[in-house]
């Protein structure tokens, strides 16, 4: 990735939007933004995809991921059932197969690298639209956002200047576990300072639940980041693109968020709600 300068120019830039967007009392600007992050992560993909010679299909793609999200986009104008517009949006992927014009010995292939991209994005992704549909949910959102980033922030700088054993060779050379430990310790420092100067924060959770969910989303973020690693080297691609200067693409910015939101989400929804 690019320079020091770069991202943090960039993260100046694109946070106070997006806290913007997330704490706007009508959810359905934040919604939409977070849609357009979804299909532009899936559009990189797909054609990290293509340029390793699988021939994917976007448009279907694009369609099948508005099917999936639908249910939560939507609301509270719609109360369709989510199971529901998931099947129907890998449904339509499977119809692919009778109107794509792509040779036979290509079919399956092409459907089935875009039948995983739109899942894993549709299915991990939706959890962003669902956190702020919660009540107080800007205020999880933010959660999410600064143990995700505190993560990444501890674990670069911990693995620069420490690191010397490496997590996940295969996936990610560079990863460490100095830089793994660096980055759960600041995700612990800033969500306990979280905890202590936001009162929503105090009234939700114990001590233990911070702890507990420093450390769920310490694991789960780098679990994320590790999946987008191999999927990249997988397909030769150092970034997943260029649309963020310092930072690569949308995908490589949310993937650590779309495995650490539906952790959140289902702690919550099983010891806090």
């Amino acid at each position: 990735m690019g320079s020091l300068s770069q991202r943090v120019g960039v993260a100046l830039g694109a946070i106070p939007v997006l806290l913007l967007l997330t704490f706007w009392d009508q959810t359905l600007p934040f919604k939409l933004t977070a849609f357009l992050g979804l299909l532009l992560a899936l559009l990189e993909y797909l054609k990290m995809a293509d340029r390793n010679g699988m021939k994917t299909l976007r448009v279907e793609a694009g369609l099948a991921l508005f099917f999936i999200l639908s249910p939560w986009l939507l609301r509270p104008w719609v109360a369709w059932d989510g199971h529901g517009t998931y099947m129907a949006g890998l449904a339509l992927l499977s119809l692919s197969f009778l109107w794509s014009k792509r040779p036979l010995r290509e079919m399956v292939t092409s459907v089935s690298v875009t039948f995983f991209g739109t899942a894993y994005f549709g299915g991990f992704g939706n959890y962003f639209l669902r956190l702020r549909d919660l009540p107080e949910g800007a205020w999880y959102l933010f959660w999410l956002y600064a143990a995700t980033w505190a993560y990444d922030t501890g674990g670069y700088f911990a693995g620069h200047w420490w690191g010397r054993h490496r997590l996940a060779p295969l996936a990610s050379p560079k990863k460490t576990l100095e830089g793994s430990l660096g980055g759960f310790l600041l995700v612990l420092a800033c969500l306990f300072s979280l905890w202590k100067a936001v009162p929503l924060y105090t009234r939700v959770f114990t001590a233990t639940d911070v702890f507990l969910l420093s450390a769920l989303l310490s694991i789960f973020g780098q679990i994320g980041d590790l999946v987008e690693s191999t999927i990249k080297r997988s397909l030769s691609a150092k970034d997943s693109g260029s649309l963020l200067p310092g930072h690569g693409g949308v995908f490589d910015r949310i993937d650590s968020l779309l495995f650490n939101a539906p952790v959140l989400f289902y702690y919550l929804l099983l010891f806090k709600h």
